[in-house]
């Protein structure tokens, strides 16, 4: 018989509603959500160190060019090439900072709820404007390496490679995912409310 005024045994739209988790998961979980925090604040400062500290012979063998191609590089470029490296991971920063709080809602045993659900697409959509961006800010990049370059050295490159690609389609299979757990979070709370 069923009792219609038991407590729904799924209902992700109730606020204090979770699934049991092991104390071990969510340690697991919480970490996770740690390290995608660190990493979000780490990779735009890690790209503006580099930009900051590092050779012009490192750079020119970095990106496969020769030392004269790459002339005189100052100040002004390197300021140009950090600004344009941190453009092009503050998306993936931001998606890693969104997936964050989507490990936290699965610690706290939460797997569909919205709030999880939105970060972990959140993350997809990061990444996916990350690796967009690659191409176009490596174009950028090589017009500011190649700036103070003697005359019929400047360089307009593009780049697509294979990491680009792995990129947007591991963007696309998480987006594909926080798609498939909306559904079945909708599907499951429809179903609670027959109980």
């Amino acid at each position: 018989m069923i009792d219609s005024k038991a407590t729904p045994l799924h209902a992700s739209t109730l606020p204090g509603f979770s699934v049991p988790i092991a104390a071990r998961t969510a340690l697991l979980f919480n970490t996770a959500g740690t390290a995608a925090a660190a990493l979000a604040a780490l990779l735009p400062l890690g790209v503006a160190l580099y930009w900051g500290l590092a050779d012009a012979a490192d750079i020119g063998r970095q990106i496969a060019m020769a030392p004269e191609v790459i002339g005189a590089f100052g100040p002004v470029q390197r300021l140009v090439a950090a600004l344009i490296t941190v453009l092009t991971v503050l998306p993936l920063s931001w998606g890693l900072m969104r997936l964050g709080v989507c490990f936290r809602q699965f610690a706290q045993g939460r797997p569909f709820a919205p709030r999880g659900i939105a970060g972990l697409r959140d993350f997809a959509v990061g990444m996916a404007v990350a690796a967009l961006a690659k191409p176009v800010g490596y174009t950028l990049l090589m017009l500011a390496l190649t700036w103070n370059a003697g005359p019929g050295k400047r360089q307009l490159a593009l780049a697509l490679n294979s990491d680009m690609l792995l990129m947007a389609l591991f963007a696309a299979t998480i987006a594909a995912l926080a798609w498939a757990m909306e559904k079945a979070a909708i599907v499951a709370d429809e179903n609670s409310q027959f109980v």
